[in-house]
């Protein structure tokens, strides 16, 4: 090559000089978009089997990475549904921590559990392997669970603050409020055919928002 050809010192230097995807950055873009399309690979296929029963195989054909990507991100099976549940939990959390106090602390508990309700019914395998894992009384997303643990406990305080609980303390009430949104998706869920729309669910809320006032001014 002669050294005309040859391209100027300079040229070189800026050459060199011009940005350029980092290696490190693209490899951990690719990482997140692998374990997401997994992860939404898997749920589906969850809904499908109803639970567990589907094959690294069949996730693979599904999913479009090989079973040796796979296992080298989750490890096996069970390493890949405790991915899914701990992903799906910390969605959840960012959804209700994005809940901004509005001044109405009713309103505020409103919006956090129609949030969970919608998320919950939108992402039914999740909820089930959550109700099974609670009612072994085993927790495999401590973080994520006390995020929103203390998004709840702190739209409470705040609504007990208000004098609107009627004659009920902030735990009662909690209970009480929990039992209904629990009811609520488990009847979406088990029920399809009753066509529990969103806004069912919302009066529902309101009413027994109205019934705790209520039994405040009949026991004054």
């Amino acid at each position: 090559m002669s050294s005309s050809s040859r391209p100027p010192l300079e040229a070189a230097s800026a050459a060199a000089d011009e940005p350029r995807p980092r290696i490190g950055q693209r490899r951990e873009r690719q990482r997140r978009e692998a374990r997401r399309v997994i992860l939404d690979a898997t749920e589906a296929l969850m809904i499908e089997k109803n639970g567990s029963g589907f094959s690294i195989r069949s996730l693979a054909e599904r999913s479009g990475y090989s079973a040796p990507t796979v296992y080298h991100y989750f490890g096996d099976k069970d390493g890949l549904i405790d991915a899914l549940l701990e992903e799906r939990v910390a969605r959840l959390a960012d959804q209700l921590e994005g809940i901004a106090p509005t001044g109405e602390p009713q309103d505020d508990l409103r919006a956090m559990l129609m949030a969970y309700f919608e998320f919950s019914t939108d992402h039914q395998t999740f909820t089930r392997l959550m109700w099974t894992l609670s009612r072994k009384g085993e927790s495999r997303m401590p973080e994520a669970m006390a995020r929103i643990q203390s998004c709840i406990e702190s739209a409470m305080e705040r609504f007990g603050d208000s004098g609107d609980l009627g004659p009920f303390d902030t735990n009662s009430a909690g209970q009480i409020l929990w039992a209904l949104a629990y009811g609520l998706v488990s009847l979406r869920m088990t029920q399809p055919d009753f066509n529990l729309e969103d806004s069912l669910a919302e009066r529902a809320l309101d009413a027994l928002f109205l019934g705790m006032a209520e039994m405040e001014n009949t026991s004054q």
